[in-house]
């Protein structure tokens, strides 16, 4: 699988980097400036690497509350940041901008991703009023700006929504692997960090033999349990200092997870 290729394990667990709020979000720091950006996302790099992870996701998180049309100066911190770290950067990394699957693969050419996590399909309802996702003119703009080989980790439902037109979890990982070929799906659970239902990964593994990951709620003791079903995994919340969102990330938290995760797998 494209899995052991890219990461060397078919089993990857992604580390979230939690970009700090950058120029037009709420919670920016003016008095920081970009620097501080460059400093924490500089730290929490080398406590992923460190504590052993096998895949970094770079993602404006702190952007809260979304946009639909990210902003150019978003794109164009976020490409600093991962320029003033590249030489550093030791594991796969992708990339993610918070809700705008354009900007992502706009993003991906101009840094030199391996891999997108987005939402790509769908229409829904939720915390974000009507959202509706094109794929026909995603598809399109992936390819026009040279993605046409970078892995996609599709979302099947996003987090804090619900489908416009309710349809059971198999019948929506069939058809979004028939219409796009994502390279992995993801399950979500209702919020970052909140525990995700293991029965809907079950559940789309039987529609598809397209890969599919937990994409947040992991935990260290439940890692184990997540990879016996998923065939990959994205944790962000739980390796943070505390385990609290906004914290650093805790390189021995990473090291824990990241040993029982080794462990299963059987890695020497």
């Amino acid at each position: 699988m494209w899995m052991t290729e890219l990461f060397g394990t078919d089993k990857p667990v992604i580390g979230m980097m939690h970009l700090m709020a950058m120029p037009t979000d709420p919670k920016y720091d003016f008095e920081g400036g970009i620097k501080k950006v460059v400093e924490r996302a500089r730290a929490d790099l080398h406590a992923l690497q460190d504590g052993g992870i096998d895949g970094i996701l770079f993602c404006n998180e702190f952007s809260i509350p979304y946009v639909d049309n990210v902003r150019t100066v978003t794109v164009a911190t976020m490409a600093r940041v991962i320029g003033e770290l590249l030489s550093e950067i030791k594991v796969p990394f992708g990339v993610d901008v918070a809700m705008d699957p354009y900007k992502v693969f706009d993003l991906a050419a101009a840094t030199g991703a391996s891999f997108v996590r987005e939402t790509l399909t769908g229409a829904y309802s939720g915390d974000y009023g009507v959202t509706n996702y094109k794929m026909g003119e995603i598809e399109r703009h992936r390819v026009d700006v040279g993605c046409k080989n970078v892995y996609t980790l599709a979302t099947l439902v996003p987090e804090g929504a619900k489908q416009l037109a309710e349809r059971p979890i198999e019948e929506v990982a069939k058809s979004v692997s028939f219409s796009v070929a994502p390279s992995a799906l993801l399950v979500y659970g209702v919020t970052a960090g909140r525990a995700i239902d293991d029965s809907m990964i079950s559940r789309a593994k039987t529609a598809t033999d397209t890969p599919i990951f937990a994409s947040n709620g992991v935990k260290d003791t439940t890692v184990v349990d997540t990879l016996k079903i998923a065939d990959g995994c994205v944790v962000g919340t739980w390796l943070k200092v505390d385990g609290y969102f906004y914290n650093p990330v805790d390189k021995n938290r990473v090291e824990t997870l990241m040993k029982k995760a080794k462990e299963f797998r059987g890695d020497n």
